[in-house]
This record gives structure tokens, sequence and C-alpha cells, in this order.
């Protein structure tokens, strides 16, 4: 699949799970939205966090603050809104049911990665998630400076500033 089309297809699953996550919630404060991936790049799920579930899990753990902002799994809504991603699966399955090697897996893993930025950042720019954070992420990725680009795309300059030191920190 082409990137254009992977965005596009990641880009309207995120769409409908959010939407229908808003819509299904209507007293909630969204605070923040994301998609993560694994390193296999077999699957991509949604995740939404609200700031009163972010509040109370700051409060039962004051030390690690931005681990609960930042971390998609430990979000109130995370994997909620994941049947609408049938369409991305579909896409995901078709290439790994196929003989590829490993150039081929990698090349793959980069474009399924690319376009879930680029299908946040297209929502972004639509000014669909307000001033919520936006996050992409990989479960047990150890790349911090493609995390922190991630994230530096599709958050102001100060929230990038944020997770970048936290991510720096926990190197230390």
């Amino acid at each position: 699949m082409e990137s254009a089309d992977f965005i596009k297809v990641i880009k309207d699953a995120a769409l409908k799970a959010f939407s229908n996550l808003r819509s299904s919630h209507p007293e909630e404060d969204f605070c923040a939205f994301g998609l993560y991936s694994d390193e296999g790049a077999m699957t991509v799920c949604p995740s939404a966090n609200t700031t009163s579930f972010l509040e109370k899990k700051i409060k039962e753990d004051p030390e690690d603050t931005q681990y609960y902002k930042w971390s998609t799994a430990e979000w109130k809504y995370e994997f909620s809104g994941h049947e609408w991603f049938t369409d991305v699966s579909a896409e995901i399955s078709k290439f790994h049911s196929t003989k590829h090697n490993n150039k081929d897996s990698i090349k793959f893993q980069k474009n399924l990665f690319e376009s879930c930025v680029a299908a946040l950042e297209q929502l972004k720019s639509e000014n669909f998630f307000g001033n919520c954070i936006l996050v992409f992420s990989v479960t047990d990725y150890t790349n911090n400076k493609k995390e922190i680009s991630w994230i530096s795309r599709l958050n102001s300059p100060r929230e990038a500033s944020n997770f970048k030191k936290w991510i720096n920190e926990q190197d230390e």
C-alpha cells in the first residue's frame, strides 16, 4: 500500500475511533489522544486519556507524572475504539502473510510508524484534537531520538521539550 493510502486508512480509523469515544463520553474532558504499535509492526491501536484520570494517576503516584502523561498504555481509554481499525489490521496482515525479508520488514515498519504520525498530524492540522497532547508510541521500543521526533511533530515546543527531558532522564 502506498504511504498516502496507508495514512488515509489510519486517519479514517482514528477519526472514527476518537469521534465515537467523544460522543460516547460527552462528560469527559479529554486531554490526550494517541496511536500505538509494536516493534514488529503487527498492529495499530488507539488510546485516549482524560484530565480527571490523569490527575488521579498522578495523585496516586506523584513521582511518575510524565510517565502517566505520555504513556498510552496507562490512559483511561487505552485500546478503546480498536474495532475501527479493521482496515488497518487487514493491511498489516496482508504484509505479514507474504514472504518478505528483513529489509522489507524494516521498510514496512518505518512506513507504518510514519503513516501513524502523519495521520495524527493531519487530524491535528484540522484542529480535531484541540489542545490535547498527541502521542505515537511503540511498545518495547528503544529509539529515543525517533520517539522525541514524533512527539515534537505532534505537540507544542513546550510539550515536546518536557517529553524530551523526561525521556533523557530515563537514560541517566
